[in-house]
């Protein structure tokens, strides 16, 4: 894996037809309006960090005109790329519908969406946006409910969200000069940005939830490396009957066990895509695996990758 590099995908004055295949193609299975190429301006430049990529969106249409992307279940069904989209409006308006809820972007504003499930996205006559691509293992390691917090605005204002927006800026401006520091850059960021979701939209959106199950899931999370965590002996730390237990899990569809072993994975692929460790070997003990060749299985089967292969 190259640590980082710079392309332009779309430059002004290539057609809607080139656009619409990096858009909806080459960064997921989407669909778009065609608008005519004469009232039609538009670029992209991706910008390679590691795993994470850092896309700059700038489009410009008619007036009466608005671009919109629209990802539908059979979308999902078809493509079976994962990933978290995490956006920056710098110009423009920038709407974006997930999961029952709307959110309306504007300059400075952050926002959050799930490339697993369908949306609606829609960009201003003149927009300019800043689309971060994380896969999915990358940010559920450092948050797991991840999911729950799509399609909910972090305004301006937020000072925690504006150093996430203020290293998002950065990133963009480096072209082919990162070097072997890429991929701590991009691990740098994502730890801003995990940071940034949990303390401006966690708190929220975990509102009505169970205490209970948040503490054990901490719990788990610091325990990853353990290989005789189990059922029992998570309910007797947390001092729950293991019925009690399951049925925590069961609100989310579920299992404790189950629960478990998806973070120690995603983990796992976040730090093998970072590069943390030197062997695979070190990482399936990191995470609580005691057999390589079972942790080397349920990863291919979990990501449709080796564990090799991710860490490049």
């Amino acid at each position: 894996m190259q640590a980082h590099h710079h392309t332009v995908a779309v430059r002004p004055g290539d057609s809607f037809d080139r656009w619409h295949h990096v858009t909806c193609r080459e960064f997921s299975l989407t669909e778009c309006r065609r608008l005519a190429d004469d009232a039609f301006q538009a670029s992209i430049a991706i910008h390679h960090f590691g795993p994470l990529v850092i896309n700059d969106i700038w489009s410009k249409t008619a007036a009466a005109d608005r671009i919109r992307v629209m990802r539908s279940s059979g979308d999902t069904r078809k493509d079976s790329r994962d990933y978290f989209m995490l956006w920056l409006t710098l110009h423009g308006e920038v709407s974006f519908a997930q999961n029952g809820r709307d959110a309306q972007m504007h300059r400075g504003d952050l926002m959050l969406h799930d490339q697993s499930q369908p949306f609606t996205l829609e960009f201003a006559p003149q927009a300019h946006a800043i689309m971060v691509s994380i896969p999915r293992p990358l940010l559920v390691s450092r948050l797991p409910d991840a999911h729950r917090l799509t399609a909910r605005r972090i305004g301006r204002d937020s000072k925690v969200g504006a150093l996430a927006s203020l290293f998002i800026r950065q990133l963009v401006r480096f072209d082919d000069d990162a070097g072997p520091a890429a991929i701590r850059l991009g691990a740098a960021a994502l730890d801003i940005f995990a940071t940034t979701l949990q303390s401006e939209l966690t708190d929220d959106s975990l509102r009505h939830g169970d205490e209970r199950l948040a503490r054990v899931k901490a719990y788990m999370l610091a325990h990853l490396d353990d290989p005789g965590l189990d059922l029992d002996s998570i309910a007797t730390a947390q001092n729950l009957a293991p019925r009690t237990l399951n049925r925590l899990f069961a609100r989310e569809g579920t299992t404790p066990i189950r629960w478990l072993w998806q973070q120690r994975l995603a983990g796992a692929y976040s730090a093998l895509a970072e590069r943390r460790f030197a062997h695979v070997t070190d990482v399936a003990l990191a995470f609580g695996f005691s057999d390589v060749s079972h942790f080397s299985r349920a990863f291919k089967i979990a990501f449709g990758r080796s564990p090799h292969h991710v860490m490049g």
